[in-house]
């Protein structure tokens, strides 16, 4: 039962019984009239009370249960206590306040949806206990692939608050990823920013390395230069002249030039890595291409006991692309392939159309675990005699190409190389 039941029933029953008892008393006559009308009097002043107490409660009753509802639209009405009043106009004024904060709030949350979606970067946001709650499509485009998540997603929830990293992602995407944290219903609860930084280290990397190649480049071929060309002038005069040196410049002298000349060549290939020119892209023919790399290197493989086979498709496959340079991402592939496997083995060349793409692998020695995720790190080689100056070439034209790329040894024992490219 509700308080102003309740008190519109005690004033009834109490007016009640007082009426009975004073008839009981009185009787009948101008006494009974007189009291008749007091109580009359006193009815009406318990209903202005209840106007002025009951239903004013009442009101805020309401207002309670369309607070608990989320409903900002009952306002109090003005009941004409002065006390009751201001509770009213307090009530009223933060229920506009609710009104306009929930406004704002709706419209801040839905931009920044709207912002989160369409940011080019990952964003994760972590529950209370360190699980993925939500996360925007960037996030959940790249999440099909399983290796994604196990090499970048659930090492970077193991960060700590405020810590920052970059991870590789399994095509050779380096990630910035920082783990950071805000506060949810009195409680801390994490989220994670993923930034693909890719070109901008690629950039810093090539301007650096670029700038040590230049340096060496210049020193070491104006030295060889004279040094070539000294050597040469004292074999042929000594050739010439004096018959007593020659067997002792034939023995040593050769030796030296070609020394000399082995590392102008060295620096050369450095300094194509930096003066790699932009893209000159044209409509080309990707199985072209590949078969033509395949019979390029198909003598030497031949040499080797290696057996080259292909399974390209029966269409035609057009793309932009500089030829030129896609010819030398496939033959530095192929002659790694080569250098991997020795003598006798396989190698085998294959493409797609949808997505288009092209895929070389061989079954030869494989790439150790450990020097995986560093292959196409600049200059980088695990062999005695190696310059790392293949895969960096090979990194930058892809790179110049927008295209995708993951070089592995898989579980079957093979190391492939995909290449995929833009639509």
């Amino acid at each position: 039962m509700s308080a102003a039941t309740r008190y519109i029933l005690y004033l009834t029953v109490l007016h009640l019984v007082i009426g009975i008892l004073i008839y009981l008393v009185v009787g009948r006559g101008p006494v009974l009239l007189l009291v008749e009308m007091v109580l009359l009097l006193s009815a009406y002043v318990g209903y202005r009370l209840y106007e002025v107490l009951v239903a004013p409660i009442q009101l805020l009753s309401r207002g309670v249960g369309a607070l608990a509802d989320q409903d900002f639209s009952v306002k109090m009405t003005k009941t004409g206590s002065p006390d009751i009043d201001r509770l009213g106009d307090v009530y009223n004024r933060m229920i506009d306040q609710l009104r306009s904060e929930r406004v704002t709030g709706r419209q801040r949350q839905e931009f920044l949806d709207q912002l989160v979606s369409a940011a080019d970067v990952g964003i994760i946001i972590l529950d209370f206990d360190g699980g993925v709650e939500s996360e925007n499509p960037w996030i959940t485009e790249r999440r099909a692939n399983p290796e994604f998540v196990t090499s970048v997603i659930d090492p970077a929830r193991s960060l700590a608050v405020g810590e920052k990293r970059i991870f590789t992602t399994p095509d050779n995407r380096r990630l910035h990823v920082e783990y950071a944290s805000f506060i949810d219903r009195g409680f801390e609860r994490g989220f994670l920013i993923l930034q693909d930084v890719t070109a901008d280290l690629l950039q810093a990397e090539k301007e650096a390395y670029g700038k040590v190649i230049r340096m060496m480049a210049h020193e070491v071929n104006n030295s060889n230069a004279a040094i070539v060309s000294l050597l040469k002038t004292i074999l042929e005069v000594a050739v010439a002249n004096e018959p007593d040196l020659e067997e002792i410049v034939r023995d040593h002298l050769p030796p030296v030039i070609t020394r000399a000349e082995n590392m102008t060549a060295f620096m050369r290939n450095f300094a194509r890595v930096v003066r790699l020119p932009v893209p000159q892209r044209e409509r080309v023919e990707l199985n072209a291409i590949l078969r033509g790399a395949g019979e390029v290197m198909t003598p030497l493989l031949q040499q080797h006991a290696i057996h080259l086979t292909t399974d390209l498709t029966t269409q035609p496959i057009w793309l932009l692309a500089d030829r030129a340079q896609l010819e030398q991402v496939i033959i530095n592939a192929l002659t790694n392939a080569r250098e991997s496997i020795g003598s006798g083995g396989r190698i085998h060349l294959s493409s797609s159309a949808n997505p288009c793409s092209f895929m070389i692998a061989d079954d030869g020695a494989g790439i150790p675990d450990d020097i995986a995720d560093r292959l196409f790190t600049p200059f980088f080689s695990n062999k005695s005699s190696g310059q790392g100056v293949g895969l960096t070439l090979t990194r930058e034209i892809l790179e110049g190409h927008g295209a995708s790329y993951r070089l592995r040894t898989e579980p079957d024992g093979w190391t492939r190389l995909r290449v995929t490219f833009p639509d």
